[in-house]
């Protein structure tokens, strides 16, 4: 395992499409992947609910499924938010008569899909006839890679709109432009929605990986 954080643990894994895509995650075989599942805590009886003393508990199919549609629902919808955060600010460079002065970070979230795992063959007659229901879903990530994992960073917590880094800390200025980011996705939604929280590492260009507890609404 990779890790675990409060609603998900992290286990390496690779990819491999029969029918790759063209580009993106599967566009090429044994892509390494970060295969992520949901889990709840498990604490001994009688025992106290101290950081780390518990096991990790699956959840069952029927609840499990949901969460990962919902997680992979929050996942699409980040990136179109933040490439309409991105047009924004080009829509305003090329309206002003002046450069910005300073470089604009180029920042994009992983390459994330959701993948089901389905039994070989039906118990019985009549499961045949319904179809195959999934027994297990995982949640597929780009794998950020480990050489990169010391410079992994948390820029903006989901409980707070203000940079975690201070102003002397290396990756401050990203953390700054994505406070920025989040601005403009909630001014210009009406307040609707803003992508709230930004964690990463920088290999060629930064890779934000997100774990979003939700899409802010009124």
């Amino acid at each position: 395992m990779l890790g675990a954080g409060r609603f998900k643990t992290a286990h390496p894994g690779w990819l491999t499409l029969f029918a790759a895509s063209e580009s993106g995650l599967g566009s090429c075989p044994r892509k390494k992947v970060t295969i992520k599942r949901p889990f709840h805590k498990i604490y001994p009886p009688g025992g106290s609910r101290a950081p780390g003393k518990y096991v990790i508990g699956r959840y069952v199919v029927a609840d499990e499924i949901p969460k990962l549609f919902r997680e992979a629902n929050v996942l699409y919808w980040a990136g179109p938010l933040l490439e309409f955060a991105y047009n924004y600010i080009d829509h305003c460079i090329a309206r002003s008569t002046d450069p910005p002065p300073f470089t604009i970070p180029q920042l994009r979230f992983v390459e994330a899909g959701l993948a089901l795992s389905y039994s070989q063959a039906p118990s019985d007659s009549n499961q045949k006839s319904k179809g195959c229901p999934p027994h297990a879903g995982f949640l597929l990530e780009e794998l950020i890679s480990d050489d990169n994992n010391r410079n992994f960073i948390k820029y903006i917590h989901n409980m707070d709109c203000n940079p975690l880094l201070n102003v002397d800390e290396f990756g401050y200025d990203i953390a700054a432009f994505l406070a920025c980011m989040q601005h403009i996705q909630y001014v210009k939604t009406g307040g609707l929605a803003f992508i709230s929280d930004y964690q990463g590492a920088c290999i060629s260009i930064f890779y934000i990986d997100i774990s979003i507890e939700k899409l802010c609404s009124r």
